[in-house]
């Protein structure tokens, strides 16, 4: 069982690297393939985690699936989903997945940021909780009704511009 400290001290690596690649095939035995086209992540259901990339270099049509040029995969994010099988040892502020927004507030302190509102594009209301620390951003997302924690996401600040807090 890994710290997600641990798994956030390879941001910035290459999906293709040879020592990142050993950690994921050491740490995740379902992990799915790669592929731009279809979208940043792979995925291990098993453990819960989605290991986001960000592919500026990628050349591909989206409608056809084609890739052109399949870039160079940094690795950028995690989310962290509700399973049964935990990979972590320890989770941002110790938080649980069985604890609520009220909390995780008490667990985290006050968030950097709050979003809520509603996704006109995801057809739901939204309930996000974003917390800075050094150069990590660490996402609670809850259901906005009940405030249970639906994931986390872990993110490097520095590369996900578009995301900077």
């Amino acid at each position: 069982m890994q710290s997600y400290k641990d798994l956030s001290n390879h941001f910035g690596t290459n999906l293709y690297d040879p020592s990142f690649n050993s950690f994921l095939h050491a740490n995740f035995s379902d992990l799915t393939e790669y592929n731009v086209a279809e979208s940043d992540y792979v995925i291990s259901e098993e453990k819960g985690i989605e290991l986001g990339f960000i592919n500026e270099d990628a050349e591909f049509d989206e409608d056809e699936e084609l890739v052109f040029n399949e870039g160079s995969p940094m690795f950028a994010f995690f989310n962290i989903n509700p399973t049964e099988q935990n990979f972590f040892k320890e989770l941002p502020f110790n938080i649980d997945f069985n604890d609520k927004r009220e909390i995780v507030l008490e667990k985290a302190g006050n968030p950097t940021q709050t979003n809520q509102g509603r996704s006109d594009l995801l057809e739901k209301d939204f309930l996000v909780d974003h917390y800075k620390l050094d150069n990590l951003v660490i996402t609670f997302d809850y259901d906005p009704i009940s405030q249970a924690l639906n994931f986390m996401q872990v993110r490097d600040n520095n590369l996900m511009e578009h995301l900077k807090l």
